[in-house]
């Protein structure tokens, strides 16, 4: 009898561990107040970020080799005039319209294309020169030149480390200058020199992590998180697949708007019934659901 029975239990302990597993695993999925604690950062392809670093300091390497016509490199001194202008605390209007102006004879007499050696070029200056400052701990006239008021920007953002090093890698730091060119020369919006969809997350990544900060703000937390608000809404409009609403719904309770970070986790759920932050969603919507009540 007692033999029959073994026989019949025999493999119990595999099947409990088995039946605790499943327990285990409904327990973790099922929604659960929990207090919002994630801000989505842009995903970034960096295998394509260092392959197109790779292309540009190739194009850095033929550009010096070759040359670049004279038009061209007025445009790269223009540039250069407007910087020291800027770091200067001068008025560069007449230094703008300057460069304006030689852009455009560059595009009428079909040399766009150069444009881009020519950016290729100041990038990798301009990431010279930074490396130099975070070196030697003191501006240099190269990325005064090339950086406009870039380290004074920097600085009261709180852009550099206690040991002196900017906070942003090397693809951010191309991307920063990239869109400081494009700006300069009135390209913002215009291929080939509008940035990717890549470059905007690494941006808007950057200011994510490292706000821009409101001097006259009397919270700098607070100030920090509707900066932060800007940076999702900007965003959005750019990479329709960043979950701006689950952002809004973290930046929301930070902020104590406990009811508007409720509807915007209501909102992402909307949107997004499963996925990676659905679960997510639920939980810090539970959360702050139960707060607002509490208030």
């Amino acid at each position: 009898m007692r033999g029959r029975l073994l026989r019949h239990l025999k493999g119990y302990e595999l099947g409990l561990l088995t039946v605790g597993m499943v327990v285990a695993s409904a327990l973790l999925t099922l929604p659960r107040a929990s207090r919002p604690s994630t801000l989505p950062l842009p995903r970034i392809d960096r295998a394509e970020e260092q392959r197109r670093a790779e292309s540009e300091r190739e194009r850095v390497r033929l550009t010096e080799a070759k040359g670049l016509p004279y038009e061209v490199r007025a445009v790269g001194e223009s540039i250069r005039h407007y910087g020291l202008s800027v770091s200067e605390g001068n008025h560069p209007g007449h230094d703008l319209e300057d460069l304006r102006e030689r852009t455009k004879l560059v595009e009428t007499r079909g040399q766009s294309a150069l444009l881009l050696d020519l950016r290729a070029v100041q990038t990798e200056y301009f990431l010279r020169a930074l490396a130099r400052f975070e070196h030697e701990g003191k501006p240099n006239g190269e990325l005064l030149e090339l950086g406009g008021d870039f380290l004074k920007h920097s600085q009261l953002n709180g852009w550099f480390t206690s040991a002196g090093r900017f906070v942003g890698d090397e693809a951010t730091r191309r991307v920063l200058f990239q869109l400081h060119f494009a700006d300069l020369i009135g390209k913002r919006s215009t291929f080939p020199f509008a940035p990717t969809l890549d470059d905007w997350r690494l941006y808007y990544r950057f200011l994510l992590r490292f706000p821009e900060r409101d001097l006259d703000a009397a919270d700098a937390a607070s100030a920090a998180n509707v900066a932060r608000v800007r940076v999702v809404n900007a965003l959005s409009r750019k990479d329709p697949e960043y979950p701006a609403s689950f952002a809004r719904g973290y930046l929301f309770d930070q902020l104590g708007d406990r009811q508007t970070a409720a509807t915007a986790y209501r909102a992402h759920l909307g949107e997004h019934e499963s996925g990676h932050y659905a679960l997510l969603a639920r939980n810090y919507l539970i959360y702050t659901l139960q707060g607002a009540d509490s208030e």
